[in-house]
């Protein structure tokens, strides 16, 4: 076997979590860094935890509160369209004044 095609192994390679755990173990690099580790996952903690590295809570709340004042919105505007019984007479339509005229006679 050629020696420059198997990388080189290290045998006491340091793997350190964000929480702070750190344990050694055999790898190609001599460093690893993570985010979650058996000490701090859920799973094995039975804590429950959000793993939140690209913004995704974030993200989801920003859309939740833009559908949450959109609702507001349309539920003001079907407020608008309920008034006083004149308004009402004034939106008739010709036939429902021509109806009325009817019936009344």
């Amino acid at each position: 076997m050629k020696k420059e095609l198997q990388p080189k192994v290290y045998t006491d390679c340091v793997v350190t979590c964000a929480c702070g755990n750190s344990f050694v173990t055999t790898s190609t690099q001599p460093n690893i860094t993570v985010d979650i580790c058996s000490a701090c996952h859920p799973f094995y903690t039975g804590k429950q935890k959000f793993v939140d590295t690209e913004g995704r809570i974030e993200k989801f709340e920003r859309k939740l509160k833009i559908a949450e004042e959109k609702a507001k919105d349309k539920k003001k505007g079907k407020d608008k369209g309920k008034g006083s019984q004149e308004e009402k007479k004034k939106k008739r339509t010709l036939k429902e004044m021509l109806e009325e005229a009817q019936d009344e006679s």
